[in-house]
């Protein structure tokens, strides 16, 4: 479990620099918004991993032998997303706004654009690596945990995930007016080596045949395994992927909104109560869903889990109403910060008890022989639903307002209620 929170921890580290600071950075360095919108496109390999995940099950790589298939590749993947963002932290952004005020000869501005090119390209790479980290990550975990240790197994993971989130997301934002961007990020970026740490120390899960896969076999039999274990079940166990967390898929990208522009509350406010208390409360969470899974088994956990999921934005809701939220005015006065603590609790609770539970699920029909292909095939699923809800989430809540939104939000937990009974396992799938 140690060796699950600290890689963990890993995963976490090159996602949160890819993403939030990587955004607080290039703002302050006098990006436009437009170009600082654009670095989404380099999480793409968080959404794509599935089409190089066949290559992590079915090949080894040779120079490693020694540490075994999921060690050797999580060494490789942790120290090259470290090099990537190491060298990512040395370059740094420069701006090229026009609004910035600086003025540049052509020369210079060619110079600035080139940088900031070599960046993004930076940028995609510390993603990519990451993203191949996470893939090996996800079948190491899965292969080295026993049925009864899923649930601890996946909240352990969760929490060190969330634990980088944290700490080195505000950390990094803390100190880097003091040292400097660069050497925040810098000292950020080698906490990656807590993760190759971990990988060396820990030992290399046994294959349930006894053999690896080829790569031919990789490309092909996840997803027929899915369909052979499965059978007409298995666009039912898609659909439940899709849409067992659309409720928090669909709430999370009206949350801050809702907070800041309906009911007025500061930036300084919202990110104190939900990064500091809502972290703790995640973790509560977290641990809470994992005794449960062990004790209650998943099916049973993914019915509770599901309802509180939905019932968990009824927080938001009852602020809304309250205090009058619209989508349409922001008032002079925000509630005061007490009475947003029981929907931040609440929904960080439960968020980490479903992360939990749905984590677990998954690992548990995923096949030993290539858990890294089918659990990304499924997480690729998942991120679809993300998509597909935060795209639909602005406009709903523009035509409903607030309170009407929460209300579809909690609704959209039945389909996933409804196809729990058609998802247990089947005993080919484990």
């Amino acid at each position: 479990m140690l060796v699950l929170l600290v890689l963990g921890f890993a995963g976490g580290v090159p996602n949160v620099l890819v993403t939030t600071v990587t955004q607080a950075w290039t703002s302050s360095a006098g990006w436009s918004v437009t170009a600082i919108g654009a670095l989404t496109f380099c999480t793409l390999p968080y959404a794509l991993k599935f089409l190089w995940a066949p290559i992590v099950d079915g090949t080894s790589l040779p120079l490693f032998g020694r540490l075994g298939r999921r060690r050797g590749w999580l060494v490789v993947s942790q120290s090259l997303a470290m090099l990537a963002l190491v060298a990512l932290s040395l370059w740094g952004p420069v701006p090229t706004d026009p609004a910035s005020g600086i003025t540049w000869t052509p020369g210079e501005y060619a110079a600035a654009t080139l940088h900031n090119r070599i960046f993004f390209a930076l940028l995609c790479a510390a993603a990519f690596f990451s993203a191949t980290q996470d893939i090996v990550a996800d079948a190491f975990r899965t292969e080295s945990l026993e049925p009864t240790e899923l649930g601890a197994g996946a909240s352990t993971f969760v929490s060190g995930y969330r634990i980088a989130f944290v700490v080195l997301g505000a950390g990094v934002l803390l100190v880097a007016e003091a040292i400097t961007w660069r050497f925040a990020t810098l000292g950020a970026a080698l906490a990656m080596g807590l993760g190759v740490a971990a990988t060396l120390s820990a030992r290399e899960p046994a294959l349930a045949s006894g053999t690896r896969p080829t790569l031919t076999e990789s490309l092909v039999q996840p997803v027929a395994r899915f369909y052979s274990a499965w059978g007409g079940r298995v666009l039912l166990l898609a659909a439940f992927v899709l849409l067992f967390k659309m409720p928090d898929q669909l709430a999370t990208n009206i949350t801050t909104p809702l907070l800041m522009k309906g009911l007025a509350y500061s930036a300084e406010s919202i990110g104190w109560v939900r990064q500091a208390f809502g972290f703790a409360m995640t973790i509560v969470g977290a641990a809470a869903g994992g005794w449960m899974v062990a004790r209650l088994g998943i099916i049973r956990c993914l019915w509770i889990f599901g309802l509180a999921h939905s019932l968990s934005i009824a927080g938001f809701l009852a602020l809304a109403i309250v205090y009058g939220a619209t989508v349409h005015a922001t008032p002079a006065v925000a509630p005061p910060v007490w009475a947003l603590m029981p929907a931040i609790a609440l929904e960080n609770i439960v968020i980490g008890m479903v992360t939990s539970g749905f984590v677990a699920f998954l690992m548990s029909i995923c096949d030993r022989r290539y858990t890294a292909t089918q659990y990304a095939l499924l997480t690729a699923l998942m991120a679809a639903g993300n998509a597909v809800a935060g795209g639909m989430s602005g406009a709903v809540a523009e035509a409903l307002d607030y309170p009407g939104f929460l209300v579809v939000a909690m609704l959209a937990g039945i389909p996933g209620l409804v196809l729990i009974p058609f998802v247990k396992p089947p005993a080919a799938a484990l």
